[in-house]
């Protein structure tokens, strides 16, 4: 078979796949945020002042992840908390090479809720949190972690 034939073949076959010859895009990595807190008040350093226990016992946090073309509705948002063996801690615990470690607590599905909340009512001074987002498929988008961030029950 000629140069010039082979060409032509794998031409045809390239035309007839629909498939571009130029490179695909690499997946993007989606943006995982924390987007509200009630009752809470932002703070320095992403955290968050959400009052004392008595005061306010159930705090909702609500999450979102956006992607180059909006918000994403496929795949998992993993709710982390930081802590030990002996319980919760703050976030800089797991930051670091500290004494805690992200421990998953809730796992929500973007394909059910694409702003999931996380409904909590713990009863320490100060919580750290991590959101982690999963997708569904590989090569699309890319797994994405948030800024840890603390909710703290000591300020006012």
């Amino acid at each position: 078979m000629s140069h010039r034939a082979i060409l032509g073949v794998v031409v045809a076959l390239v035309a007839s796949s629909g498939q571009s010859m130029q490179a695909q895009p690499q997946s993007a990595a989606p943006v995982v945020s924390l987007v509200s807190v009630v009752p809470g008040t932002a703070v320095v350093d992403g955290d968050w002042c959400v009052g004392t226990v008595g005061a306010n016992p159930q705090i909702v946090l609500t999450a979102e992840v956006a992607g180059s073309q909006g918000l994403v509705t496929e795949g998992t948002v993993l709710w982390q908390t930081c802590g030990s063996h002996s319980g919760g801690l703050p976030k800089e615990e797991c930051q670091r090479g500290g004494s805690g470690h992200w421990k998953t607590a809730v796992i929500s599905d973007l394909s059910f809720d694409s702003t999931p909340e996380l409904s909590t009512s713990f009863t320490l001074p100060i919580l750290g949190f991590r959101l982690q987002y999963s997708p569904v498929r590989p090569g699309g988008l890319k797994t994405a972690t948030s800024t840890p961030f603390n909710l703290d029950r000591t300020c006012e």
